[in-house]
């Protein structure tokens, strides 16, 4: 880095200083000061080689005393002293350049790709300019240790200030006790967490998602839950709340069925809170898939032990390697370990696994430990079992595709809901009558647990289809055939009929909402003529009159902002359509709907991710952290999650299992 203030001392002579940095004991000082009085400039005078003498001038007549550059004060140089005396006085002085580094501005470079006209790319350096500020780097630094998920003593560990030394000298590491005091780490506490997270869309049409509660609770009753609910929201003023997305425990329901009496007693409840209730859809896909899995459980579990076995030990997976060699099986993945509470990583094992089946069977011949240790789970996966892996797993993958739509938390999901979940209904009855035995039993079985959350149209929550009807490429005729093609007519009429209901009552209410603005005054048939061209006034005949008249008194009819909506031409279908930024510039054309549209389609329709706060980890609350209160635990991690600097979209299953596909090195 260069400074951009000017050095201070000037070039002595044109012979070159003479410094050494080895340590002059007592014994050698003599032959020290020999050393530097051997150092003489081109005249043959003796050069003063202290760097004591960078910052003061001889005064002439007088070799006993120096004189500051910086304040003009004498300080003693007599060779009886030496020059300690002035190195003390130049430490002291703010004007000092090295003293001036630590609030000047300094000039560095950054690298920096640059298109050039004919399309190449050339790397430049741009400048920049850094102040040290001992206060910002203690703030990014406690920051790091919110968001990288390091221990307190990371500040006092020696390669870490080893690092700040060469990096930037003049910054004092914090202790550990200091790092606590500006953020909180917590560690493993046998309590029970509520994590409660607000999800919503800003003026600016940008998405967020903020934990804004993370707090133990005494029990998991509904009662419990929905006063630690209650409590937060009032914590945070927050009186207007359309939904609630909780997974479908049953004291949940109980939790939900509070807060909705709750809700009603404040003002700005939406519709009553007909609809606070929003079930996880992914939790939802979880009970249907484990139903669906009861078939082929015993094949499921002799190729996760077969996994197991590969990945226990360097050997074991060296010895794998070497038989997929052996079949010419060139992947560069290795197959992964599944969690069994968890049907998406086993999805994703079953489908690794599939890619090394020969290899497998390679070890079932060759590998003798292999075969013995698995005859203790029923054997290792023979060809029955792996083709009953084949054959469902493309019916799995619609499941896991749903699911990860499902779990992103940086872009809307409540406008791919429906199509997404009455999809997977479309394909479950499609395998009902599927050749394969196998697969019509995992269907059926589907079905009965599909059934039971989507059968019953009353049951419904009817904002995901008004979500997807505010998605401008396809409004309500695409609803309206969905549901048609979903259920038999007289369930589909009352469900379509319910849509419609509350489309229009939603619309009513945020108008009723919405501030009165002044509306254009249409120009009447008197006006035309009335301008500097001098054309003759109409006045009318009675006949035009009395039909005016008459259509004012039957045509009463009244076009709203929902009937121009729905009515408008749907939006073009594109790989990089933006429904946000869409709405964004509909404030002149839909005001009422565009602030119902950003509304709607914040709704969450999966708690995973609120569950990251527990996801990314475990790692949050292990046994490597110090324990702390949970009013600390608390205030880290909604800290956490404030202040990460990625907008990007968040996959949470798909980060898991990139930590678990992760190659041994």
């Amino acid at each position: 880095m260069l400074s951009s203030s000017a050095e201070s001392s000037k070039e002595r002579g044109k012979t070159k200083v003479i410094e050494t940095e080895t340590p002059i004991n007592t014994k050698n000082k003599r032959k020290g000061k020999k050393i530097a009085e051997a150092s003489t400039t081109k005249g043959g005078k003796k050069k003063k080689v202290s760097s004591a003498w960078d910052h003061f001038k001889t005064i002439e007549g007088d070799k006993e005393y120096a004189e500051c550059i910086y304040c003009a004060r004498k300080i003693s140089c007599a060779s009886a002293n030496g020059t300690n005396a002035m190195k003390r006085h130049t430490a002291q002085r703010k004007k000092a350049p090295f003293n001036l580094e630590k609030s000047q501005t300094i000039l560095d470079f950054e690298s920096k790709t640059k298109c050039n006209a004919d399309g190449t790319i050339e790397t430049v350096s741009v400048p920049k300019l850094w102040r040290f500020d001992q206060e910002k780097i203690r703030e990014a630094l406690a920051k790091m240790v919110i968001v990288d998920e390091l221990p307190f003593s990371f500040v006092e560990r020696e390669g870490f200030r080893m690092f700040c030394k060469v990096a930037i000298p003049d910054f004092n590491p914090p202790s550990r006790a200091t790092i606590t005091r500006d953020y909180t780490w917590t560690s493993a506490q046998n309590l029970s967490y509520m994590c409660l997270t607000a999800h919503f869309i800003d003026d600016t049409w940008k998405l967020h998602k903020m934990i804004i509660n993370f707090c133990p609770i005494a029990g998991h009753s509904g009662e419990l839950i929905g006063r630690a609910v209650e409590k937060c929201l009032l914590e945070w003023g927050l009186k207007r709340i359309l939904t609630i997305t909780v997974d479908n425990a049953s004291s949940n329901d109980l939790a939900i069925k509070y807060l909705k009496q709750i809700v009603n007693l404040w003002d700005g409840s939406v519709l009553d809170a007909r609809f606070l209730h929003m079930r996880c859809a992914a939790h939802i896909l979880n009970l249907v898939v484990k139903d669906g899995l009861k078939d082929v459980d015993d094949s499921v579990m002799k190729v996760r032990a077969a996994v197991k076995y590969v990945r226990s030990s360097p050997a074991r997976l060296q010895k794998f390697r070497a038989c997929a060699e052996e079949e010419n099986i060139n992947s560069k993945s290795l197959v992964c370990l599944d969690i069994e509470t968890r049907w998406n990583s086993t999805y994703s094992m079953l489908k690794s696994a599939l890619v090394f089946r020969r290899a497998f069977k390679n070890m079932k011949t060759k590998c003798i430990p292999y075969t013995k240790e698995l005859r203790k789970v029923g054997g290792p996966p023979d060809d029955e079992d792996w083709d009953k892996v084949t054959v469902f797993l493309p019916f799995l993958e619609i499941f896991y595709d749903a699911t990860l739509s499902f779990s992103g938390s940086r872009y809307v999901t409540s406008n791919n809901f429906v199509e997404e979940i009455f999809d997977i209904g479309y394909t479950i009855n499609r395998y009902l009558d599927d050749s394969n035995l196998g697969l019509r039993s995992m269907a059926s079985q589907m079905k009965m647990k599909f059934d039971k959350y989507w059968s019953n149209v009353n049951n419904v929550n009817v904002l995901m289809f008004i979500a997807l009807v505010l998605d401008p490429r396809h409004k309500l005729r695409y609803v309206e055939w969905i549901v048609r093609r979903s259920y038999d007519p007289s369930n589909s009429f009352v469900l379509c009929q319910r849509i419609k209901d509350t489309l229009t009552s939603l619309f009513d209410f945020y108008a009723s909402s919405q501030p009165s603005t002044p509306q254009m005054k249409s120009r009447s048939m008197d006006d035309v003529g009335h301008g500097d061209g001098g054309i003759r006034k109409s006045k009318g005949t009675n006949l035009r009159k009395d039909f005016v008249t008459e259509i004012e008194l039957f045509d009463t009819s009244e076009t709203t902002e929902l009937d121009k909506y729905l009515c408008d031409k749907c939006v073009r279908e594109t790989d990089d359509f933006d429904i946000l930024s869409w709405w964004s510039m509909q404030t002149m054309n839909y005001p009422i709907l565009m602030r119902m549209a950003r509304d709607v389609l914040a709704i969450p329709v999966s708690t995973i991710a609120s569950e990251s706060a527990f996801s990314t980890g475990g790692r949050v609350l292990d046994s490597f952290r110090t324990s702390l209160t949970p009013r600390l635990v608390e205030a880290l991690i909604c800290t956490q999650d404030w202040i990460r600097a990625s907008h990007d979209t968040i996959m949470i299953e798909e980060s898991l299992l990139a930590l678990e596909n992760i190659e041994e090195g």
